[in-house]
């Protein structure tokens, strides 16, 4: 890579890193740990600590917290890709609501998946009419869509090729391109100018682990030899403690966790260089 400045990147967590705790525990304990930036699952809590989605952001503000993007949910977004208008109606909207809640709550990025576990569909003209009705509504809210590269690897490529929006870009997930691309990083190579946020996390190659980096088979050197030397945005984790970890305290693992972080970026910092 060529010599290039970068600057310090924000390091994040996944709001879920996997101890049933109240959400503004969780928070708290993301910041206690060094995090400056956290991502929102964007639904309201279940039983037994019931909380509003729409009371999430302000609180996390509140904290001190940097609310770098919402994770809307995937069930169905496979629909996207249906040739009949009438079936992509409703996860449009879903996706028209969700990307207005952004503008609301001043969250600047809207990740989402462009096909849930189980139901991958071949990229057609229909999933591009879908993401373009999209992309426009993005565009007038000032919010910017980040689509996940998940198990199917196609459709990322397909629709940023099509779509040339500094509001459209990509959230790299670093465990699903461990189970589809392996050692190609075409998509870091092709499309790093329009990266948008990341989840970082590793995996054993054989199925989505959502462990710490490190604990798993992922070249970090590598990736961070194709990580995009114009990305300001935020190295976030989205990993879940382990079993095993389970059984330690949450500050333990989101200790660890953080100085896994600390790691990645200076990998990636030095590999820049």
């Amino acid at each position: 890579m060529k010599n290039q400045e970068i600057d310090h990147y924000l390091l994040g967590i996944f709001s879920w890193f996997g101890y049933v705790l109240p959400f503004q525990e969780r928070i708290r304990l993301i910041k206690e740990a060094g995090f400056a930036s956290t991502s929102i699952w964007w639904e309201d809590e279940d039983t037994p600590w019931p909380m509003k989605k729409e009371s999430m952001p302000q609180l996390v503000r509140d904290m001190g917290i940097f609310v770098e993007n919402i994770h809307v949910p995937f069930n169905e977004s496979g629909a996207l890709w249906s040739e009949q208008k009438s079936v992509r109606t409703n996860i449009i909207k879903s996706h028209l609501n969700w990307l207005n809640a952004c503008a609301d709550h001043q969250i600047p990025i809207m990740v989402m998946h462009l096909t849930e576990q189980g139901n991958h569909p071949a990229p057609n003209r229909s999933g591009l009419e879908s993401m373009l009705e999209l992309v426009k509504v993005a565009e007038g809210l000032g919010v910017k869509i980040a689509i996940e590269n998940t198990l199917r690897s196609d459709n990322v490529p397909y629709i940023l090729e099509r779509i040339d929006s500094k509001y459209l870009g990509f959230c790299y997930d670093s465990s699903h391109y461990n189970l589809t691309d392996k050692l190609d990083y075409h998509l870091l190579d092709k499309y790093g100018g329009r990266l948008m946020s990341t989840h970082l996390s590793d995996n054993d190659g054989l199925k989505d682990r959502h462990w710490l980096p490190g604990q798993g088979i992922i070249d970090w050197t590598k990736v961070a030899n194709h990580f995009p030397t114009s990305y300001r945005g935020c190295l976030t984790l989205e990993a879940y403690a382990t079993k095993e970890e389970r059984e330690d305290s949450p500050q333990n693992f989101l200790e660890k966790a953080y100085q896994r972080a600390v790691k990645i970026r200076d990998i990636i910092t030095e590999e820049a260089k």
